[in-house]
């Protein structure tokens, strides 16, 4: 019997060797993707794969190490020794996130026995493939996105084989830049394995072992309870995607949330089929995604680990965007992924409306830029991920210009892209208007302008939420869909769509706008003075302050004219009855499912509703125990 404090103490050890890895990685990478946005993530695994610790910059990595670990001792065998690394990018063994993001799996021994793994999962900033960054907007199979690593033994003895790593960065654009992430992966997983040995010398075998068993009990005794908080019913949401890169139609993504007893099963039955374009994602991503937003729901001292997800049951049908066949295009695997909280979320909103909060921007916003450096004629390219509006909540108002969910990742510096890639930012300003209204309004999307000059450019947008807005809850209003403009306010601009590879002479401009957050409550009943401080800020209009929220301002005076205001809120709710732009959406209420498949941008894209329990799914795919 492990007592509370020593299991207490052993659970932040465990800690403690991922966040060294994580640091270790961090620092010594070349790429502003990992070493400035963070994009990565280290894990900690027993001798039996059980996931035990983790450092989540990028909560997606760490399902997909979960799920890739046990498939390298599947496919290995004994057939592993001390200082191996594995690499690996491959779906179809362990459900990788896409192929960008490379995992280095190694296993730890003490001696000659096999003690445990540490891993970590990477962005890289290019993997090959037709376009810059590796993520073709038009990819219809997996081989055209890049170079697929099928968990090859890339490292012995803590060395990387030299022709590996040749083979490997001669598909990849910026090949020392590459060569400084792998070896970063590398460093990385070098000192997690020496401090899992060090743990050795604290704890006997048994020890260990009896330490993990309790830890991953005492977890899921936690999360149990923690279920059983929540009241029994079938919670359901839908949204809708705006195409898959190829068909230019909307998608829907459904979820059925089905709370029994101290158990909860999600259920994507229904949503869209398999896309022939690059829209589709694995199983171990959406289960990251889903358990990240359940995680956010419970308290907030619960450990993660592999006793987390024992009450939980993820149905993916087969053949669906959110399971597709191994070889199917999966560079946009985040546009869902990065949806999915936000369906968790709404699918509970009236089971606990104190604890959620409303759509956030829900587009990863993967922008990636090519070309060849005027400054010394070598080849560039650049990736990165766009902030936008987080959710309006149910005492606060939405961040503005955050990285939500599943991303966790910073916003890349003027200056860091300055100096990296050969354009100017002309222009990086949160976008006026874009928020959600609400009593509780959300966060504001990101505007960023970039003039490439002396040279032609690629830039490839692989992204979402420029039809659909970003739902409010309980009568907020939506935020501002997405602008992907080249050109932006000339005679020449061009909207280039979410999902696209653009070619630019030198001196164009290319314009990024991100969505706003969607509001919490009625905007109506939103403090006048929180109004009018956002007015003076410039986040919100003049025009919108007096006609959404009601609230007559005088910025230079920075006054609100409190009569005034009562006259046009009074005017405002007795028009209510008449007003049905958002009361589809924003209000929690059962709406028609079918106009998901309708491509109309009003805010009919969710459905919520409590009822009884209709029992737990079929799991297809990943099954998330």
């Amino acid at each position: 019997m492990v007592s509370g404090d020593k299991l207490e103490i052993f659970r932040h050890q465990l800690q403690g060797i991922v966040e060294e890895m994580g640091v270790t990685l961090e620092r010594t990478a070349y790429s502003t993707n990992i070493k400035i946005r963070q994009d990565y993530s280290c894990a900690l695994f027993d001798a039996e794969c059980r996931h035990i610790g983790q450092f989540t910059a990028a909560p997606s990595q760490v399902a997909a190490l979960r799920y890739a670990t046990p498939a390298i001792v599947e496919d290995r065998g004994s057939d592993i020794a001390p200082g191996d690394g594995f690499l690996l990018n491959d779906p179809s063994q362990g459900g990788a996130v896409h192929l960008p993001d490379i995992m280095l799996i190694s296993p730890v021994f003490s001696g000659d026995e096999l003690i445990g793994f540490v891993g970590n999962d990477a962005h890289h900033v290019d993997i090959g493939g037709e376009v810059p960054g590796g993520i073709p907007a038009d990819s219809t199979s997996l081989y055209g996105e890049g170079v697929i690593i099928p968990g090859i033994r890339a490292v012995s003895d803590w060395e990387y084989d030299d022709e590996i790593l040749r083979f490997l960065t001669r598909n990849v654009r910026g090949s020392e830049m590459r060569v400084g992430d792998y070896q970063a992966q590398l460093g990385a997983n070098r000192i997690g394995a020496r401090r899992y040995e060090e743990l050795r010398e604290t704890y006997d075998d048994r020890s260990i072992s009896e330490h993990v068993d309790a830890l991953l009990d005492y977890t899921e005794r936690r999360v149990r309870t923690e279920i059983e908080r929540l009241p029994d019913g079938r919670y359901t949401a839908v949204d809708r995607l705006d195409g898959d890169g190829i068909a230019d139609e909307p998608i829907p993504v459904r979820l059925a949330t089905v709370v029994e007893g101290d158990e909860i099963s999600f259920d994507f039955t229904g949503t869209g089929d398999q896309n022939e374009g690059p829209l589709n994602s694995n199983p171990s991503t959406i289960f990251a995604a889903v358990m990240m937003a359940i995680r956010s729901l419970f308290v907030e001292d619960l450990p993660q680990n592999e006793g987390f997800y024992r009450p939980f049951d993820l149905v993916t049908p087969e053949g669906t965007m959110v399971n597709p066949d191994e070889n199917a295009p999966i560079a946009a695997t985040g546009e869902i992924a990065g949806r999915v909280p936000d369906l968790v979320i709404k699918s509970l909103a009236e089971a606990i409306p104190d604890r959620v909060i409303a759509a956030t921007k829900g587009t990863v916003v993967n922008v990636a830029y090519g070309g060849t450096d005027p400054r010394d004629d070598d080849e560039y390219v650049y990736y990165e991920t766009f902030a936008g509006g987080y959710g309006g909540r149910p005492t606060k108002d939405g961040m503005d210009a955050v990285q939500p969910h599943l991303q966790n990742t910073a916003n890349s510096p003027i200056e860091e892209i300055e100096g990296e890639i050969p354009l100017y930012v002309r222009k990086y300003a949160l976008r006026q208007d874009s928020e959600g209204a609400g009593r509780f309004r959300g966060g504001l999307g990101v505007r960023r302008d970039m003039e490439f000059y002396d040279h032609d450019a690629s830039v490839t947008v692989l992204s979402d939420r420029s039809k659909f807005p970003p739902w409010g809850l309980f009568g907020g209003r939506s935020g501002a869909t997405a602008r992907y403009v080249v050109d932006p306010e000339t005679d020449n601009e061009r909207d280039v769509g979410s999902k696209s590879t653009t070619r630019l002479n030198p001196g164009q401009v290319v314009s990024v706008q991100t969505p706003g957050g969607g509001g919490y409550g009625d905007p109506l009943e939103r403090d006048p003075e929180r109004v009018l401080r956002d007015v003076i800020d410039g986040k919100i209009s003049e025009t919108k302050a007096q006609d959404v929220y009601g609230v007559a301002v005088d910025p230079e005076d920075r006054t609100v004219d409190r009569d005034e205001t009562d006259r046009l809120r009074r005017t405002r709710r007795a028009g209510e009855q008449s007003r049905t732009d958002d009361s589809a959406v924003n209000s929690v209420a059962t709406v028609d499912e079918s106009s998901v498949d309708s491509t109309s941008t009003s805010d009919d894209s969710s459905t919520v509703g409590t009822g009884p329990a209709s029992g737990r799914g079929h799991s297809a795919g990943g099954d998330g125990s």
